[in-house]
């Protein structure tokens, strides 16, 4: 009895363990990312062309607001990771990480610019969106793989070495020298922030 005991609890083991091995599991993405750069980028990038676009609009604030917007839309793309994917894949493989997407968004922002109506605000506020967008690409590609070809190729590029030498996520993100551009792009942002006109 004493024996069949011992048979079933040790199936029973196994059997939770195999069902806990089936779970999805989290499998953080090669390299370290970007977190806090993309929106002083986005404030950067926006601050500076406002001036190009002042006869089109005079609602700073809003130009600002669709610049910075476009600068972190790329990363809504992890709810869906977090809550439906559920970490099986790297949200830079999703079509809102795919830089064809913002270029296509930045080439239709750039029509509407040539062929609407030069008093509308509307494509500039699309503009600012979208080379946003596409700069979010760029600054990823210093931290991680982007898919530059997507959908053509599944082609993963990155600008650096993506070997982590900490077994710490958050050592690999200080001691990394991306880390160091974030710093810099933060910096330039407060720059422009209290800079005298």
């Amino acid at each position: 009895m004493e024996t069949i005991s011992m048979q079933i609890r040790s199936a029973i083991t196994k059997r939770s363990m195999g069902a806990l091995t089936e779970l999805p599991q989290h499998r953080p993405s090669s390299g370290t990312s970007m977190i806090f750069g993309h929106l002083p980028a986005g404030y950067i990038t926006s601050k500076l062309l406002f001036k190009k676009f002042a006869t089109r609009t005079s609602f700073y604030k809003a130009f600002m607001f669709w610049g910075m917007f476009g600068a972190i839309a790329p990363d809504i793309d992890l709810f869906y990771y977090y809550l439906i994917d559920v970490y099986k894949n790297s949200h830079h493989t999703y079509f809102t990480h795919f830089p064809l997407f913002w270029l296509i968004l930045l080439l239709i922002s750039m029509v509407w610019l040539r062929l609407g109506d030069n008093h509308s605000q509307n494509p500039a506020f699309a503009f600012i969106f979208a080379i946003n967008g596409l700069i979010h690409m760029l600054l990823d590609t210093f931290t991680g793989n982007i898919f530059w070809l997507a959908p053509f190729l599944n082609t993963p590029f990155s600008l650096v070495s993506l070997d982590l030498e900490y077994n710490s996520w958050e050592l690999n993100y200080f001691t990394h020298w991306a880390f160091v551009l974030e710093l810099f792009i933060i910096w330039w942002a407060v720059f422009l922030r209290f800079k005298k006109s």
